[in-house]
């Protein structure tokens, strides 16, 4: 029998984690010691599993496009690029018209194949797990499912096949071939602005009627705050007494009627802020890190957009990207670049294609002490031995673009091969791996019918980054 001294003394030994077979909890920013070792018996067991992430709530253009059957891996439609040329309808008494023609095009959209590949351990399996959910196969398969998804919608606005041969073209890049872009360069979108493009599409030769408008949460934030700051009816009253600043319910007047705004989280790239020194997002496999083989130099170009504002000293930051994640990054020295000036670097790779497919370029603040907190300036792709990556300051690092697009099923729609499924792996261990695969392809129909305003920014409040 044991006595209560020797059983308080047991229990402080379970409570302090220092006996037993659990998985060890490293404290945040620090190491596995003896001393802190998980806890075999916890003090409390929260039911609520709190998600510090996206959830599919934040999806907003996936649940618009129109999903299409796809039967094979091209899918092949027609579009019709003019009903005649503008000829005079008039003639003369027997006489015969000028004959016209309308022109066509075939458009091919190549089908293209997603996966998030995850994997349970046999003893997770079989235990039962804290939250609303006490299957780890469902568990794992519903983060998996809202990762797949996500990382979905940010390839429907940003896809760009000659970046990542694997990827599809996105809307942005298939509304910006047909030539449809207009630049704030880093000004505040304003609803005035926005009514000016509206009607400008709606107008020959485009013919253009938006049913959205697509924006980052922080422009629609820009735009209720002139609604605060400049609208007649700054302050909205409720039945319930309550008095509110500005509407988040914001539509914009075109001329053939009132089109909503619609604030898009994944417009904003959870990658616009370069990843920590050091870095890795490689679970499995490689993805070899680059050098900069030429460092960064500066020299005037006809196609630079730098300005007196923009002067200053700059450090890059390139980040691999590959089939097995996101790689090492790697700093330039920094370039002190003036007005008029092109920046440009080498990035040299070892490993010319099989573990890197593109790079992303972030570019910091103007005389940063480094590199940390720079900003996206764009994706490349890998050029092999050697990648030159060259700079005009053409798209502003934090800026944010908008898409002014029609939905409706005769516009876009998204050519659907396979739905998702979770697809078993083979088991070489003692885990469960599996797939979540996706096949498809979104295809805009009609991109001259929409418009792309880029580098939108906003009027940032005190303290807050812009």
């Amino acid at each position: 029998m044991i006595s209560s001294q020797n059983l308080a003394a047991l229990m402080a030994d379970l409570n302090k984690g220092t006996v037993g077979y659990q998985t060890p909890l490293v404290p945040a920013g620090g190491s596995q010691t003896a001393s802190n070792l998980s806890p075999l018996i916890p003090q409390q067991l929260s039911q609520t599993l709190s998600v510090a992430t996206s959830s599919m709530a934040d999806l907003k253009l996936w649940p618009m496009l129109n999903k299409v059957a796809a039967m094979n891996t091209v899918v092949e439609y027609n579009r019709v690029l003019s009903h005649g040329a503008e000829h005079s309808p008039f003639i003369a008494e027997g006489g015969v018209g000028a004959l016209n023609r309308a022109t066509y095009q075939k458009v091919a959209v190549q089908i293209k194949y997603l996966a998030e590949r995850r994997e349970i351990t046999d003893v997770a399996s079989f235990v039962s797990l804290v939250g609303p959910s006490a299957d780890a196969l469902a568990l794992e398969t519903t983060r998996g499912t809202e990762a797949l998804l996500r990382r979905v919608e940010k390839e429907l606005f940003f896809g760009n096949s000659t970046v990542n041969p694997l990827a599809w073209d996105g809307i942005i890049k298939q509304i910006s071939d047909a030539g449809n872009v207009a630049d704030l360069r880093g000004k505040a979108v304003t609803p005035n602005y926005l009514q000016e493009v509206l009607g400008s599409l709606y107008s020959a030769p485009f013919y253009g009627m938006a049913s959205h408008i697509l924006v980052t949460p922080r422009v629609l934030s820009e735009i209720i705050k002139q609604t605060v700051t400049f609208g007649r009816h700054d302050q909205i009253n409720f039945n319930n007494g309550m008095l509110g600043f500005g509407s988040n319910n914001l539509t914009i007047s075109a001329p053939y009627g009132m089109i909503p705004v619609v604030a898009c989280p994944f417009l904003e790239r959870h990658d616009r802020i370069a990843p920590a020194a050091g870095a890795s997002g490689v679970f499995d496999g490689s993805v070899v890190t680059p050098t900069i083989s030429v460092q960064p130099t500066a020299a005037t170009n006809a196609a630079s957009q730098f300005v007196a504002a923009d002067e200053g000293a700059y450090r890059y930051r390139v980040v691999p990207v590959g089939p097995s994640g996101v790689g090492v990054a790697v700093d330039t020295n920094a370039v002190s670049v003036e007005t008029g000036d092109r920046v440009s670097f080498t990035i040299a790779q070892s490993d010319a294609s099989a573990t890197v497919s593109h790079y992303r370029v972030y570019r910091s603040a103007a005389d940063a002490a480094s590199a940390d907190g720079a900003l996206l300036v764009r994706e490349i792709a890998n050029g092999g031995a050697t990648t030159v990556f060259t700079d005009d300051n053409a798209d502003l690092p934090g800026s944010s673009p908008i898409l002014l697009i029609n939905s409706g099923a005769d516009h876009m729609a998204y050519y659907q091969m396979l739905s998702l499924i979770r697809r078993p792996l083979a088991q070489i261990n003692s885990s469960y791996p599996f797939l979540l695969m996706m096949f498809g392809a979104p295809a805009v129909m009609l991109p001259s019918k929409m418009w792309i305003i880029k580098n939108a920014g906003v009027n940032p409040a005190q303290g807050l980054p812009a």
